[in-house]
C-alpha cells in the first residue's frame, strides 16, 4: 500500500470515529425514551462496512508432489481491501442466543515477478506480468449460552461453524499462465463472549473462538477474535465501531491440492438496530 493510499484509509478510519464520537456525546439531545433494557433484546441487528489488512501464503501442489510456497501480497495482491459486514443475533430465550455474520474480502493486483513462482503444474518465471485474484466468502454461525448475565455484563460460552469459500485465479500471456481454484473450509468452533454494559445505552463486547480439526479434505485450524463498542441513540437504532483478528491455516486434499495461510484483521463500523 502507497503511502497515499494509506493517508486516505487512515483518514477515512479517523473521521468516521469522530463522527462516532460526536453522535455519542450527544446522544442525550434525542428524542428521550425508554431504552431496550441491556441483554433483554430479542433481536440485534448490525449492517456496515469493514477495511481489512489481510497477510496470504497459498501452496498450490503439482502433479508430481509438494510445491513452494506463494507468498500472495509479493506476487502482486493489495493488502487492504473494503467490504459490507453484517451479522445479527437472536436472543430466543434469556440466557440463548444465535448468531449469523457474513462479509467477504476481495483483492486483485498485477506484477512483475522478482523470482520463480511456482502454482501447482504451472512455473512463472521471473521477469512475468502475472495478475492476481483472490476472493474469499464467509458466513459464521454461532449459539451461545450465557453463564453469567446481571444488570453489568454477560459471559457466554459459544460453539458454532466457520464456513469460508476461498478463489484464485493467476493469469498471464508471456508465459501463459491460467490458474483458477477453489476450495471450501468448514470448521466447528469453540470459544467465548462477554458484553459489558457500561450504562444504558452503551455495550463494549469481545470474542475469541478457536478450534483444529479435520474435516474430510481440510485440516484446519483458526483463530477468531475482536472487540467492539457500540452506543444506542434511541430506543432501536445505535452506531457502532470494533477490531478483528483471525489467523486461519488449512491443508486440503482433492481438486485444491494445497495449504492456505490466510491472516487478516479489520477494522469495522456499523449501525446497529435492536428490538
Amino acid at each position: 500500500m502507497n503511502t497515499t493510499d494509506r493517508k486516505d484509509k487512515m483518514h477515512a478510519i479517523s473521521l468516521a470515529g469522530l463522527i462516532m464520537l460526536a453522535l455519542i456525546t450527544s446522544g442525550g439531545a434525542w428524542a428521550d425514551q425508554e431504552l431496550i433494557k441491556q441483554g433483554e433484546e430479542t433481536f440485534k441487528i448490525n449492517l456496515g462496512g469493514i477495511i481489512t489488512q489481510s497477510n496470504t501464503s497459498l501452496r498450490l501442489d503439482s502433479s508430481s508432489g509438494q510445491s513452494r510456497a506463494v507468498d500472495l501480497e509479493d506476487a502482486g495482491l493489495s493488502e487492504d481491501s473494503t467490504g459490507f459486514l453484517g451479522w445479527a443475533t437472536w436472543r430466543f430465550a434469556a440466557k440463548h442466543r444465535i448468531g449469523l455474520q457474513t462479509f467477504s474480502i476481495q483483492r486483485n493486483g498485477t506484477k512483475t515477478t522478482t523470482q520463480t513462482i511456482e502454482l501447482g503444474d504451472n512455473v512463472v518465471p521471473a521477469g512475468t506480468t502475472l495478475s492476481a485474484e483472490s476472493e474469499a466468502q464467509f458466513l459464521i454461525a454461532n449459539y451461545q449460552y450465557s453463564f453469567v448475565k446481571n444488570d453489568s455484563l454477560e459471559l457466554a460460552g459459544m460453539i458454532g461453524l466457520y464456513g469460508a469459500r476461498f478463489k484464485f485465479r493467476f493469469d498471464a500471456t508471456s508465459p501463459v499462465v491460467d490458474v483458477d481454484k477453489s476450495t471450501d473450509v468448514p470448521l466447528p468452533m469453540l470459544g467465548a463472549s462477554l458484553d459489558y454494559f457500561v450504562n444504558p445505552r452503551w455495550t463494549v463486547s469481545l470474542f475469541v473462538e478457536a478450534m483444529k480439526m479435520k474435516i474430510g479434505d481440510v485440516d484446519g485450524r483458526l483463530y477468531y477474535g475482536g472487540v467492539s463498542t457500540d452506543y444506542m441513540l434511541t430506543r432501536h437504532f445505535g452506531l457502532g465501531i470494533g477490531f478483528t483478528l483471525s489467523d486461519l491455516e488449512v491443508d486440503v486434499t482433492g481438486d485444491f491440492q494445497g495449504q492456505l495461510d490466510w491472516r487478516t484483521n479489520g477494522l469495522f463500523v456499523y449501525a446497529q438496530a435492536r428490538f
